[in-house]
Formats: structure tokens, sequence, C-alpha cells
């Protein structure tokens, strides 16, 4: 096996020992002695989750603020060709899933994870999920500062308290590193903005927002906090969740539900309470040390030369360095690929993997003058670094897996991949990201999409047929963040070449809107045969 350096993200001690007892539970459930609903209820908190394939499962594996080291993913990458599928998924919120497991391998699964420093604790289920932050934290040039640090503290933190795997609902964390807000914090039930301020790092906070059916973009409840604050920001925005969330009610039970139900002005009131009865000295957990999480993995400046024009080569904010953005079908790398990519990330990056919210891999801290060494190296890998031909599509992994999933949004997305590549489009539109989810849940972050999908079934003639609300206009911007808005409905079987018309246009929204009376016609007659299967 490998051996494998510090971890990014320090597992405490309840996760450890909630994984040993996960061994017996597994046992329990296999002899028959647990109930599969009293079994569900327990395993998906461990991130485990049951596939469409009878008998198969998906391990969710956190990965703290996107950084993930080469032993770890060659660690998972042995774990996916021994028990799984091979195939591992980078999620939209920078988790790796792990496919097809067996039930009674999963014990094997996460405590081999552990010994890696890696962990699927609070996966799933109504606890805090994985802390998200910018994919490029630490080397982007417009970040006020690394915001890295403080997203693994933050979780250090919460998953050491075992409240946090008892609340009403799921509760997400996201860490931006600027305005732009790349990490996505004006939709997260907890988001944090870093600003630099009279010579203090801190964040502007926002909270409530969150996806879903019934979406909804955060309110502000602080103006600045300094950094060591924000623990007291997070454990008193939990008190107020796990106190004032409906935990009768499912469909209700998020914490943008209590935003809705009391109005924002009684909201920012029941924070202030928290906050002000918690005094850092009784936070229920000592605050882990802010450590700077990229120490070892600092790059220094390199001669420089001109990049304009490479494909998916950005700067780094160290002269001479580079990050290089690896597109991912789907957000799907096989585990050999895998682990060429960690290994070239070592030997010529900062010898670290980032995860993104669209769904691919990035290496930072690459010199100027390996960057042509780098793309050799990746060349023949499912891993694209020359990709860009066409639009970003990002898709949940939809009915192809998902109990929940209603369309195959990851086949769809592979037919408005492969229709779009052989176009000849804008500028404009080669940036757009497309994405869609199979249902409401917005596992692809259709909501905040300037183009997004999302699946749904009509009834035609008393036979179903696979379609989506097409929504534009989605924006993530510190205090301007809008989610999109549904202009039509269109059979999953004519997307791409509704796409492929739009896309013609610059995606102009109103221009989409007249688009969309071509393919949104769902009378008897009008559908063929295709439309009635999933895309």
């Amino acid at each position: 096996m490998s051996s494998f350096a510090e971890p990014i993200l320090r597992i405490c001690q309840t996760v450890r020992e909630d994984t040993a007892g996960y061994r017996g539970k597994v046992a329990a459930f296999l002899a028959g002695d647990t109930e599969p609903a009293e079994f569900r209820a327990y395993r998906i908190p461990m991130g485990i989750y049951e596939q469409r394939e009878a008998g198969r499962f998906m391990v969710r594996v956190r990965i703290g603020a996107a950084l993930a080291t080469r032993g770890q993913l060659e660690r998972m990458a042995e774990l996916s060709r021994e028990y799984g599928n091979g195939i591992l998924h980078v999620t939209t919120r920078q988790d790796i899933q792990l496919h097809a497991i067996s039930i009674e391998d999963t014990p094997d699964v996460l405590e081999s994870l552990l010994e890696a420093g890696l962990s699927s604790r609070g996966g799933g289920g109504n606890t805090v999920r994985n802390v998200t932050a910018c994919s490029r934290a630490g080397v982007c040039p417009k970040e006020a500062f690394d915001v890295a640090p403080h997203a693994i503290a933050i979780a250090e933190y919460l998953l050491a308290d075992r409240s946090s795997f008892n609340l009403p609902r799921k509760f997400k964390l996201v860490f931006s590193g600027c305005a732009e807000d790349c990490a996505f914090a004006s939709i997260a039930d907890l988001g944090f903005f870093a600003h630099h301020k009279d010579g203090v790092d801190g964040f502007a906070v926002y909270c409530g927002g969150g996806l879903g059916a019934n979406p909804s973009i955060g309110i502000r409840i602080e103006e600045f906090v300094e950094a060591g604050d924000i623990f007291k920001v997070a454990e008193a925005a939990k008190r107020l969740f796990d106190k004032h969330g409906d935990r009768e009610h499912r469909n209700k039970a998020r914490l943008r539900h209590v935003l809705a139900r009391v109005g924002t002005d009684e909201f920012v009131k029941l924070y202030r309470a928290e906050r002000d009865e918690i005094a850092l000295a009784d936070l229920p957990y000592e605050a882990p040390e802010i450590r700077d999480i990229d120490s070892r993995y600092v790059s220094t400046a390199v001669p420089e030369r001109d990049i304009t024009g490479v494909a998916n080569v950005l700067p780094d904010k160290t002269p001479g360095r580079v990050t290089l953005r690896l597109w991912l079908a789907n957000g799907d790398i096989s585990a050999d690929d895998l682990v060429k990519v960690a290994h070239v990330a070592e030997e010529y990056g900062q010898g670290l993997i980032r995860t993104t919210q669209q769904q691919d891999i990035l290496i930072a801290g690459v010199a100027h003058g390996d960057i042509d060494k780098v793309i050799d190296a990746l060349k023949g890998l499912s891993a694209d670094v020359s990709g860009g031909a066409a639009p970003k599509v990002v898709a949940c992994t939809g009915a192809s897996t998902c109990k929940l999933g209603l369309c195959d949004s990851r086949k769809l997305a592979g037919e408005i991949t492969g229709k779009l590549t052989s176009g000849d489009f804008s500028r404009r539109a080669l940036s757009t990201v497309i994405r869609i989810s199979g249902c409401p849940n917005s596992c692809g972050h259709h909501s905040i999409s300037e183009l997004g999908l999302q699946g749904r079934i009509k009834r035609v003639g008393g036979r179903a047929v696979a379609s989506y609300n097409v929504l534009v206009g989605g924006r993530m911007v510190e205090g301007g963040a809008r989610l999109g808005e549904v202009i039509g409905c269109v059979p999953a079987a004519r997307i791409p070449d509704m796409l492929a018309e739009a896309m013609d246009d610059g995606v102009d929204a109103e221009q989409l809107k007249t688009i969309i009376e071509k393919y949104d016609d769902f009378s008897e007659e009008s559908l063929t045969e295709d439309c009635y299967s999933d895309a």
C-alpha cells in the first residue's frame, strides 16, 4: 500500500469512533437483526447511498477545501478498483465518490479511507456536509487571502461535535476568496466571503441560502468578522438551525425555510442572540488552529513565458506559475488515470490536486516551462487538459445511478457535448457553463447557472416524456447573486438541437425564449418515439 503524507483534513476522534462502530452495524443488518429503514438512517449520515442497481452502493468521500494529496488519491483509486467499478466521480460540492460497492465491503472501504486521512462521515443525511471553498484558494490572483485553511478549520471544529450529525436537515458551509463567488457562498446555508479590512483578514457572512426545490439566496448576517471569529459564527448559525429547523416536515427542514418562515429581521435577531451567548471559551470544542494548509507546497517564482491562448491554463498569483484544468466528462475519471494525474501533480505542481464545482480537477503551481511537459504527460487520459472546444456541461449522476433521479442527466450531458463540440461558437458561448440536474434537487446546480436544465417527467397520452425546464440568468456574486428564471420546458430528446441553435446566438435570454418555442411542443402528434425514452 501507499505511504501517506499528513492529511489535509485532520480526522477527529468522534469520526474515528463512528467509523470503528460501523462494521458492527453492517454485520447486524446482514444478519437480519436490524430493519432496512433503521440501517438506512444510520448508513446515509456515514456517506453511503444505495444506487439504482440492486445491492450496489456509493461512498461519498469528503475532500477538505477541495485539496487531496497523491497518497489519498492513490488510496481512493485502489479501493475503487478492488471494491467498486474502477471509476471515481468528482461532485459539484468537491467530494469524490466511489461507486458500485457491495454493502458488506463498505466497512473495509471506510476503514481504509481513514488510514489515508479520509472519511465519508457526514457525506449524507442531516449533517454538516463537506465544507467547500474556492478550488484555486491560495493561488488565485483575485483572492483577498487563502480561504482553504479556514474552511479546513471549520470542518475540523464542527465534525468534532456529535450534534453536527443530528440536525433538522443538511447544513452546508462555503468559503469564497473574493466577491466573484466561484465557490457559491451566496447560496450556502452559511457562506463566508473573504475581505481584508484595516489590515485584518476577515469575512462578510451570508446565511440561509440553498438550492433544491424553492431555492433562495442567503442574506448577510455579518458585514465583517475577523478570521478568528468564524467558529463563533458557525456555532451560532448551527444552534439557530438546530433549535428552529422543522424536524417534522422534511421538505421544509432546511435553514432557508426558517428564514422564509420568520422573515429577515427576526432571523438576524435569532442569530445574534445565539452569537451573543457564545463566548469563544464556551464553545463545545476547542477551536482548531487555522493552519497554513499549503505551507509545504508554496511555489517560488520562476521565469515566465507567453501563455496567451493556451487552453485551460490559468495564471497563478506566483509569477511564472499556472494552474492547469483537466476537464472530466460528467466528473468521472478512471482509477488508473487518477493515479497518473496525482503523480503528475506531485512531479510538476504543488503535490496536491484540487476538485472543482464544475466537476473538474486542477493542478496548481506548474512552472511556465513545464506546461508542455504536463500536457504531454496527461495525453491519452480521460482527464482532458485540452478541453474547451465546446461549452462546459456539468451534470449530476441523475437516473443512471441515483434513486431520486427522474431523468438521465449524464446521458444528456454527453449528447449535448457531442453536439456542441462540432460547432463554431463565439468566445462568450464557449465560456458558458451548462448545468443539468436530473430532478428538482439541484445537485447539478441548475438554479444558479447562466443556462440551466432541470429534469422533470411530463405525461402525454398516458406515457412518460423525459423533459427539462430551461432556466437562464443565474449569477453568483457577493451581494448581487440571483437565481435562474424558468423560461420554458423542452423534451429531453430535443435539448441538444435546441442548445446548438441557442449557442449560435450567444445564450441571450430573449432569443432563447424564441428558440424554445420551436422545440417545446408536447402534443402527441409532434412527439417522436425517442421523446418517450430518456435522453
